[in-house]
């Protein structure tokens, strides 16, 4: 998202697992959280992928879509 919102000639290096240990105290856990509460509560709650395009990269975009 950030190279399509703000800047596309951005590039990172991802790192293997003896690195991620160095920084990381718990190995990766992937849970996913029931909002089934949230939703019911907050209805206009956006998904988790729609919040930060709307809220975060379109108010600093600085490339165009096309």
């Amino acid at each position: 998202m950030y190279r399509d919102y703000i800047d596309p000639k951005f590039t990172w290096k991802n790192f293997n697992l003896e690195e991620q240990a160095k920084v990381i105290v718990a190995p990766r856990s992937n849970n996913e959280l029931d909002a089934a509460k949230l939703k019911k509560e907050f209805p206009e709650l956006l998904p988790v992928k729609e919040s930060p395009i709307k809220y975060v990269f379109k108010p600093n975009q600085k490339t165009s879509m096309t």
